[in-house]
């Protein structure tokens, strides 16, 4: 079996390197001086990015993006990671980076529009609330918050903790626990049932919106 790479993604791993040794690296001392510049940096290498060509990697053409077979993807996020700004220049750095995979494969053509496409267009950051002060972390049979279904709804009840990216996000891709069993909702941040009550402090300072503790009360969706 050759492991070897085709010229198509040696350039393309050329032309992402270039990228960071020009553009996304001579950045990081800057943003390390100016935490409260880093999501405008970030949109200004994203805009470059755009540019270059290198734009959304992981997303299929028709979302704006690159259309890369998975080979192609991991040189580039390969290359991408030699920098703590390199994922998120590219608009391919979690949470966002997940949800889009997610929301591209099972959400309905409204929720595609709605949420999808401007996460994709690098307009705005969602958040993946799962991780709970008293149970769950990585493992969903464990969940606490519960979806008590309400007439063509549910409503949530319950608490999440290092919900990366919270502060800022536009959405969240919340887990709680329903009849069916471990489920995901989508949350609006102007849902009046959705409290950030605080910002945890990390020995992480890189991730835009920080890790956030959410309370779920009455959270209608």
């Amino acid at each position: 079996m050759d492991f070897g790479l085709d010229r198509e993604t040696e350039a393309l791993r050329e032309r992402v390197r270039a990228f960071l040794e020009e553009a996304v690296i001579p950045r990081e001392a800057e943003a390390a001086r100016n935490l409260d510049r880093l999501e405008a940096i970030a949109r200004e290498l994203q805009a470059e990015a755009k540019e270059r060509g290198l734009f959304l990697p992981h997303m299929p053409r028709e979302l704006g993006g690159l259309g890369l077979s998975w080979r192609q993807l991991a040189v580039v996020l390969e290359e991408a990671g030699r920098s703590l700004l390199g994922p998120r220049a590219l608009n391919a750095a979690a949470p966002d980076e997940g949800n889009m995979h997610l929301l591209h494969k099972v959400a309905s053509p409204e929720q595609k529009r709605r949420y999808l496409e401007p996460l994709a267009a690098g307009e705005v950051r969602s958040a993946f609330a799962m991780t709970e002060p008293m149970g769950a972390g990585a493992d969903p049979t464990l969940l606490k918050a519960t979806a008590r279904r309400r007439g063509r709804g549910f409503v949530l009840e319950g608490r999440k903790w290092f919900t990366t990216g919270a502060e800022g996000a536009a959405f969240f891709l919340v887990l709680a626990r329903a009849e069916e069993g471990p489920t995901i909702f989508l949350v609006d941040r102007e849902n009046p049932g959705l409290k950030l009550v605080r910002t945890i402090p990390t020995m992480d300072h890189w991730s835009l919106g920080g890790h956030g503790e959410l309370v779920l009360e009455g959270c209608e969706v």
